[in-house]
């Protein structure tokens, strides 16, 4: 959409918005100054949006960050000092932020208009993470308030709840995600734009904003006994927390407990089976309302707990009926006792409306309208598409140049290669044909990874890292890895953006090929590099030099790889293709084409290099022109120069 809607719409007006989009049209009708983010599927788009408007808005600041730790920090600040201010990642970015985190929580702001979100993003079914990590957990841990919403309608509404309670209490609020309702999309009614401006003088008193020993206990008990326990008093009181259909009943005694989507789940599945039972919704998931859990309770014999992940409310409502007395039998995925069999609902994955059908079939044998259980078991013959890079990718190429440095350099040293992944796009390269993977874990760790194993044994241990994820978190390993002079060979891929979440750029980033960039200042990463001491190799596919690039590169890996057999000490390269979907948006496309008056068939295009614009056809290779990129690469290898570039226009 237009994002100049946002705000140019006027109040009462109804928009057909994603949930992401309702989530920056709340935070604009909360008066937000600063928005601070490291961009993170599901969440990515938030920052984007808030990127596009900022200059034409009245915030104060809005960046995208290094990493979510100095997001929370920048912010934190902010807040401390009486902005309104909100922070966005996904679930597992809070694990890089949750050190600042855990110190920010506990101080408490003494300016009137300090206020603080922070949005999290979780990523149910693993669509884009290396994980599948329930951020509510955290909540328990941070002792903090915090909302989820169900739908876009409620992200615009639950952020503008969030601000409210965290300018009363003087706490961050945590508004909870997940995909399904991040890029839902539905109308949305929207209210006034709301302009806040900063007070000009503030205070940053020590005692209320520092921290340490010296004041952090008195603020602990303060966040917990006060803050905390009228969050709770607001829980008990909010809207947000709301029994529907509270007149109905049925023949099996029967309540449901959700939150978030699965509330959506649960409404389908009770339709389906023309089942009327209470609906208590949760949107205020932290502190849970223990009052009005009670009194939902005491009304059933049994209670159906919907939620997807882990089972943090249900664990929660248990405490509440032992606490109380309570009898009622609950139903769920059975946190403590681990088994399959007992559990209602699955802890991994996302739900659906089937599968919480089926919990409901399980507690009242009800026979319904179909089979749900052939329907969850059918095996359905889909066509199957791997897990591929985009045509012309710069990571094809260098995949293609490592599997041949990697066999020639097994050949000559009898060695084992190990490879140490990353996040990002390149992380396709784990998967076959190219299974350049033995350990990957999170941001940032493939290059102590490489140490791990480079210190204890005699093999030659390849850590891969993006230029994005680099900046985010693998400087600190690759300074261990200098300073213990680490027998490993570094790759650092500089595709000069950080493309997996769609190409947001990075402090490396060339400041000339985006909007922002005229306020920014770039960071010359091989500058930086060189001034480690460490053995630094550049490599660039636009140099003008003799050889077509893939077997330049294949060179550059073998002789450094050798280095590191050989010498014993830290190599790295530094490998500079841009985005091959960047480079297009400013470059003439020249699709390749394929000469079949010279094609002998020999498969190496199609069989060795992977691109998925590269097939058999008819006993030769052929190029889709719909997918063909450009890059080029192909027609670099063919031995037979049966590949030639046709400008785009022709």
């Amino acid at each position: 959409m237009d994002y100049a809607k946002i705000l140019e719409s006027q109040a009462g007006e109804e928009l057909f918005l994603l949930g992401n989009t309702a989530i920056v049209r709340g935070a604009l009708e909360s008066g937000i100054n600063v928005y601070t983010y490291y961009p993170g599927t599901p969440s990515s788009e938030v920052g984007e949006i808030f990127i596009e408007l900022f200059r034409k808005s009245s915030l104060s600041w809005v960046e995208n960050s290094l990493n979510e730790k100095v997001a929370i920090e920048v912010a934190g600040a902010a807040y401390a000092r009486g902005a309104k201010v909100m922070v966005g990642m996904k679930n597992v970015g809070l694990n890089v932020a949750s050190d600042a985190f855990f110190a920010l929580v506990t101080t408490r702001p003494i300016n009137n208009t300090s206020s603080m979100v922070v949005l999290v993003a979780d990523d149910p079914q693993q669509y884009s993470s290396a994980v599948e990590m329930d951020s509510r957990y955290y909540l328990k841990l941070l002792k903090i308030p915090a909302l989820e919403p169900s739908n876009p309608q409620e992200c615009l509404e639950f952020i503008k709840h969030a601000f409210k309670i965290s300018m009363e209490l003087k706490i961050p609020v945590i508004l909870r995600l997940v995909t399904m309702v991040a890029h839902a999309r539905s109308n949305v009614k929207i209210g006034e734009l709301k302009r806040s401006k900063i007070d000009e003088s503030f205070d940053l008193s020590p005692e209320v904003n520092v921290a340490s020993r010296l004041y952090f206990l008195e603020l602990k008990q303060d966040q917990i006994y006060n803050r905390l326990n009228r969050a709770l008093l607001l829980s008990e009181n909010s809207s947000l927390n709301r029994i529907e259909n509270e007149d109905y009943s049925n023949d099996f005694d029967l309540g449901i407990i959700t939150s978030g989507v699965s509330y959506s789940y649960v409404l389908e599945a009770l339709d389906f089976l023309n089942l009327k039972a209470p609906v208590l919704k949760l949107g205020f998931i932290n502190p849970l309302p223990e009052k009005k859990v009670v009194r939902f309770l005491k009304q059933f014999k049994q209670i159906l707990v919907v939620e997807e992940n882990d089972a943090y409310i249900e664990t929660d409502v248990l405490a509440i009926a032992q606490k109380n007395g309570i009898q009622t039998k609950i139903h769920g995925k059975d946190p403590f006792s681990y088994s399959r069999e007992n559990s209602f609902l699955n802890f991994v994955g996302e739900l659906n409306p089937t599968e919480v059908a089926l919990a409901l079939i399980k507690i009242t044998n009800l026979t319904p309208r179909i089979n749900l259980n052939q329907i969850k078991s059918k095996n359905y013959k889909t066509v199957r598409r791997k897990p591929m890079l985009c045509p012309g990718c710069p990571y094809g190429t260098i995949g293609y140049a490592l599997k041949k440095a990697d066999k020639k350099l097994k050949s000559d040293y009898g060695k084992e290669i190990y490879y140490f992944q990353d996040i990002g796009c390149y992380t396709l390269l784990s998967f076959p044909p190219y299974s350049f993977a033995n350990v990957k874990y999170c941001m940032g760790s493939s290059i102590a990874l490489a140490q791990g194993v480079a210190h204890t044994d005699e093999s030659l241990n390849i850590a891969i890292i993006g230029d994005g994820t680099f900046f985010h978190s693998g400087i600190p390993a690759l300074l261990n890895g200098i300073h213990n002079k680490a027998p490993i060979l570094v790759l650092i891929l500089n595709n000069g953006w950080i493309g997996m979440t769609g190409q947001q750029p990075h402090p490396g980033s060339d400041i000339r090929h985006y909007e922002e960039g005229k306020s920014k200042k770039k960071i010359d990463m091989n500058k930086f590099l060189m001034g480690t001491g460490a053995n630094v190799s550049v490599i660039q596919r636009q140099e003008h030099i003799e050889g077509n690039y893939s077997d330049r590169l294949k060179d550059l890996i073998y002789e450094k790889g050798r280095q590191v057999l050989e010498k014993r000490d830290i190599q790295i390269i530094v490998i500079e293709d841009e985005c091959i979907q960047k480079f297009n948006q400013r470059n003439p496309l020249e699709i390749r084409h394929v000469d079949e008056g010279l094609c002998t068939n020999c498969g190496i295009c199609y069989n060795q290099f992977y691109c998925s614009a590269l097939n058999e056809k008819d006993d030769k290779a052929h190029i889709n022109s719909n997918e063909c990129l450009g890059c080029g690469t192909c027609e670099d290898i063919c031995p037979n120069n049966a590949i030639v570039g046709v400008d785009n226009d022709e």
